[in-house]
């Protein structure tokens, strides 16, 4: 999953290619099935990638009617428990999962997390904590998206291979409410960043909001297409008990690019599955991440068993487990599952389990028309042969019931040697291909069926190589001699597909047919180098993220002999609102400037937004040896924008009761100051690092040692006071009329607060009430004079500006400890009283005691 168009040539059938001689690209034909989005991420993890797998859950009120049992918590919890264990048998694989939650905003309550079967149940927990979560107002997609843009966006930026999914629930369409006081205003989020000047005080400004909404989300460039341009696959889960279905239009846009939502539409960008009840909701989160397109429906028996009532399978010694998931189409329907030696097990409503000799088999009914069950091979024994899964009503009806068997089979595709290198302009490199078992062994083609086939593609920009089709067990392992003279330098892609069908099974002069399996998926990155004495350059470069219209410059290393300047060739696939006028620059713009070393580059937004600008570009490489001609590569890059929350609330209801005049008491001010003096948003993450500071030198010099992943978060149920990373934050109104309120920190020790030039009462810190963006220093209690340093960030969920936020400490961590180790007694000494240096300007007097709060 290395951008959009390097998946567009992920196929999987093509044109027969000859294995003798050396294999030269071919094109891709035109009806080729793509990998659907759920393939693409799994087979990316399935070659070494990174695993990036965010869920999102609405959190609107009308939960408690459409899902008051809290199904869609039920199927998450067993979606992860499922894909852990799916994980521990594929060989170097890893995800990480991050849980969040959106209504008026976009608030992460877990952050990135490996998913384990050890670390399950920490994730489940999480996942639990939303059943109560169904109060919220707004259903605001728009910040929904730009949360998981955020997200990934900031994941992504230092990772090489990273594989990004993204799951998403709603029970409803875009929707807001009316805010029609400034009270509900601040309380509900405040100002809507897409539609800033909007105060939603009436339905026609909601209804203006809302088109404003969905124009920024499917516009080309807009929040889908920025989603999409950071190669991230999207599941939609829809659940429509009280909406029409095409409710959900928009939704299903986001999610698939349908209805014009979006330039980007291929590949395909996710898949959106609708369910009418949470019964079917829960069947089909839990299947979401299977590789089977559609379920099998099945006519019931009606009392006892039947032949047309029963799904059949075939297992033999290639197939390790079965996984299913069963939808029952009446409340008391049975299932039975039918032994390969004809007998049949009841799957009783609650939880079983069985020792079947050769197998074991476990079952849970999630609800009494969701039932999943795990049968694991133990041994060859009682294991070959014919199985089926038989569905019994007491009366008969029209309905029929929906299964998914996943046969997962003990053999995976594999490229032998991962850190092979091919290089334009070398003699061609043999690919080594196999089959491994889930623990990473070889096995021996000899031992496959006649059915196993091995397909691969070698993906380089817009080029797909055909290395081999339908490769049968004898030839899987012949070494294929690959070409790429005529592809482009940078990271390509290795996708294998293995096909396995069961062996037939013949009892009594009766065969019943093998079963084929879904096809194992992998592609892994593959270096195609430029010839010998050309430089090379990174696939990918972040511009980080920021709360500015400043032009951001980063610079690109070049490795090798040889230089790179950049040729001006640059597409954005995906900008904020406004900025479709931004420009990529470098001083290396031609052969005269070529740069060494690194290349500057310059990405100038042309305005502050929104959103994510990301494109491509076109950087031309240059031989040491200067007669050879340049070549040009493909560089990707992106820039997170995020505008600083508008506070206007305050400061307009201030000057609106100002000119009523005198003849509203001044008691009626501070009622309106004390009401509005709270911390904004929805949740308050934090984070707390310790070191050593002194006038020369500090502990964060080289970088504050804290990312996003080590942030803990504390929602905002109480607006006034919330303890989060160990500080407890006090909102204050401030004393005089005019003065804004704020935040206190209270510390053992001196502390102060804000950003840039920072603010204390009373020896304690002292931030703005939008603590979000700033940030803390304390003092060593018992040795504030040389002991160490106590920093502690405030971002809001999602993190924006987060990396500036970092660079604000980094720039004045040194003067503010000085600053506040002024005039402080040596530490051999008693404690003195907490000074406030911030105060008074430096040089003036300094007072025994800082502004006085409420």
């Amino acid at each position: 999953m290395r951008g959009p168009r390097a998946a567009l040539g992920a196929v999987l059938l093509g044109a027969l290619t000859a294995l003798a001689g050396v294999v030269t690209p071919t094109t891709a034909l035109a009806d080729d099935p793509e990998l659907t989005p759920v393939e693409r991420f799994s087979s990316c993890v399935a070659g070494g990638g990174q695993g990036n797998l965010l869920l999102m859950f609405d959190t609107s009120g009308s939960l408690a009617d459409t899902d008051p049992d809290a199904g869609r918590v039920t199927a998450a919890t067993a979606t992860m428990t499922r894909l852990a264990a799916k994980l521990a048998e594929v060989p170097d694989s890893t995800v990480d999962v991050a849980v969040s939650g959106f209504s008026t905003g976009f608030a992460t309550s877990l952050g990135w997390t490996a998913l384990s079967t050890q670390s399950a149940p920490t994730i489940n927990a999480a996942i639990e904590a939303y059943a109560d979560r169904d109060r919220d107002v707004d259903t605001d997609y728009w910040s929904a998206m730009d949360g998981a843009r955020r997200a990934f966006s900031e994941r992504i930026a230092t990772q090489e291979n990273p594989c990004n999914l993204l799951m998403w629930f709603s029970d409803g369409e875009f929707n807001l409410n009316v805010r029609d006081n400034d009270s509900k205003l601040q309380r509900w989020g405040g100002l809507k960043p897409w539609a800033p000047d909007n105060k939603l005080g009436n339905r026609a400004q909601v209804t203006q909001a809302l088109e404003a909404g969905r124009s920024d989300l499917c516009r080309p460039g807009g929040l889908a297409d920025q989603l999409r341009s950071l190669d991230v696959a999207t599941i939609g889960l829809g659940l429509a008990v009280d909406l029409e279905p095409s409710a959900f239009d928009l939704m299903q846009g986001i999610t698939t690019g349908s209805a014009g939502c979006g330039q980007i539409t291929q590949p395909t960008p996710g898949e959106f599955i609708m369910a009418s009840d949470v019964d079917d909701l829960i069947f089909a989160f839990i299947t979401a991440l299977d590789p089977v397109t559609e379920p099998t429906t099945t006519q019931p028996c009606v009392d006892t068993e039947c032949a047309e009532g029963t799904r059949t399978f075939v297992l033999d010694g290639s197939i390790g487990a079965v996984n299913a998931t069963a939808k029952t189409p009446l409340d008391g329907t049975r299932i039975l599952l039918r032994t390969r030696t004809g007998d049949s097990i009841e799957l009783t409503q609650g939880t079983g389990e069985q020792n079947l000799g050769g197998s074991t088999l476990a079952w849970e009914w999630l609800t009494p028309q969701v039932l999943t069950f795990d049968l694991t091979r133990v041994d060859a024994d009682d294991w070959a042969g014919p199985w089926g899964i038989v569905f019994i009503a007491s009366e008969a009806t029209d309905e029929l019931a929906k299964s998914t068997i996943t046969l997962k089979g003990d053999i995976a595709p594999t490229l032998v040697d991962r850190a092979v290198r091919l290089q334009i302009g070398a003699e061609p490199v043999a690919l080594q291909l196999g089959t491994v078992d889930r623990n990473g062994a070889r096995i021996d083609p000899e031992t496959l069926s006649e059915e196993t086939v091995l397909s691969a593609r070698l993906i380089a920009g817009e080029e797909t190589m055909t290395l081999a089709d339908d490769l049968t067990k004898g030839d899987i392992e012949v070494p294929i001699p690959v070409d790429v003279d005529d592809l482009q330098p940078g990271i390509a892609e290795l996708v294998l597909t293995l096909d396995v069908t069961t062996q037939a099974w013949t009892e009594n002069g009766v065969t019943t047919p093998g079963t084929r399996l879904e096809p194992r998926h992998a592609s892994f990155p593959i270096v195609i180098a430029p010839p010998v004495d050309f430089p090379s350059i990174p696939a990918r470069i972040s511009f980080g993220s920021t709360e500015k219209p400043d032009p951001v410059t980063v610079l690109l290393p070049i490795t090798g002999e040889g230089c790179a300047w950049l040729s001006g060739d640059t597409t954005f696939t995906g900008y904020p609102d406004g900025l479709d006028n931004a420009q990529l620059t470098s001083p290396a713009a031609g052969r005269d400037s070529c740069a060494k070393g690194n290349l500057e580059l310059t990405l100038d937004p042309g305005g502050l937004g929104n959103g994510s600008l990301v494109g491509t570009t076109k950087v031309m490489l240059a031989a040491a040896d200067s007669s050879a001609e340049p070549i040009a590569v493909d560089l990707a890059f992106d820039l997170s924008q995020s505008r600083p929350a508008s506070q206007p609330v305050l400061w307009g209801t201030l000057i609106l009761v100002t000119l009523l005049g005198v003849a509203i008491p001044v008691g009626i001010l501070y009622l309106v100051k004390y009401l509005t003096a709270t911390i904004p948003g929805t949740a308050v993450l934090a984070g707390t690092v310790s070191g050593p500071v002194d006038d020369a030198h500090a502990f964060t010099d080289a970088g504050v040692p804290l990312d996003v992943t080590r942030l803990q978060m504390a929602h905002l149920t109480d607006r006034r006071q919330v303890t989060v990373a160990g500080r407890t934050l006090h909102a204050k109104m401030g004393a005089a009329l005019t003065e804004p309120g704020y935040v206190v920190v209270a510390t053992p020790g001196p502390s102060a607060g804000g950003r840039g030039t920072l603010q204390s009462v009373r020896g304690d810190a002292r931030l703005p009430l939008a603590v979000q963006g700033n940030w803390m220093v304390a003092l060593d209690p018992q040795r504030p004079g040389s002991g160490p340093v106590e920093i502690t960030v405030f971002t809001a969920p999602g993190a924006p500006g987060f990396a500036d936020l970092l660079d604000d400490v980094r720039a004045n961590i040194r003067v503010a400890v000085a600053r506040l180790r002024e005039g402080l007694p040596p530490d051999a000494g008693p404690a003195a009283p907490a000074a406030d240096p911030w105060a008074n300007p430096p040089g003036g007097s300094r007072p025994t005691t800082g502004p006085s709060s409420w």
